[in-house]
C-alpha cells in the first residue's frame, strides 16, 4: 500500500490544501508539488507568507491536503497539521523552485509543513484508512 501511495504522490503535479479560516470555513488551494517529503509524513510547501493560508495557519494548524491521479481515479487525502518555517535564505530555496513557484515572487515566502494524521487512499473503487505512526 505504501508503495502505491509514494508512485501517487510522486507524480501528482497539483495539490490542494485546505487550512480553517477564522470563521471555521475552509479555505482550499492549489499548491505546485513539495519542495521536500518524507514519504506521507512529512511534506513541505511553498507559500506566501502573508497570505490568506499562512494567516489561516498561524490561527489554527489543522488542515488537509488531497492530490489524485485523473486517469486512474486515484486519489489521496491527507488530514493532519501545518507549521510554517520562516525561510533564512531565499537564495538557496530558489534552486528548487518551479518556474511557476518563482514567478510567483513571494515578497514574504515561507514553508507550510504539513505533518499527516490520517490517509485516506481511494483506488480500484477501495477506500483504505491508514493511521501512519
Amino acid at each position: 500500500m505504501d508503495k502505491e501511495i509514494e508512485k501517487l504522490l510522486d507524480s501528482a503535479e497539483t495539490f490542494v490544501a485546505t487550512t480553517i479560516d477564522g470563521r471555521g470555513f475552509p479555505h482550499p488551494i492549489a499548491l505546485s508539488r513539495p519542495l521536500e517529503r518524507n514519504g506521507f509524513h512529512y511534506l513541505k510547501f511553498y507559500i506566501n507568507g502573508e497570505g490568506r493560508t499562512a494567516n489561516n495557519i498561524r490561527e489554527n494548524r489543522m488542515g488537509s491536503l488531497f492530490c489524485f491521479d485523473l486517469d486512474t481515479h486515484e486519489s489521496l487525502a491527507l488530514k493532519g497539521y501545518f507549521l510554517l518555517e520562516e525561510l533564512e535564505e531565499y537564495q538557496k530555496l530558489a534552486g528548487q523552485l518551479n518556474a511557476y513557484q518563482k514567478e510567483l515572487n513571494h515578497q514574504e515566502p515561507v514553508i507550510a509543513q504539513f505533518q499527516t494524521l490520517t490517509v485516506k487512499h481511494y483506488k480500484n473503487l477501495k477506500t483504505e484508512f491508514i493511521e501512519p505512526n
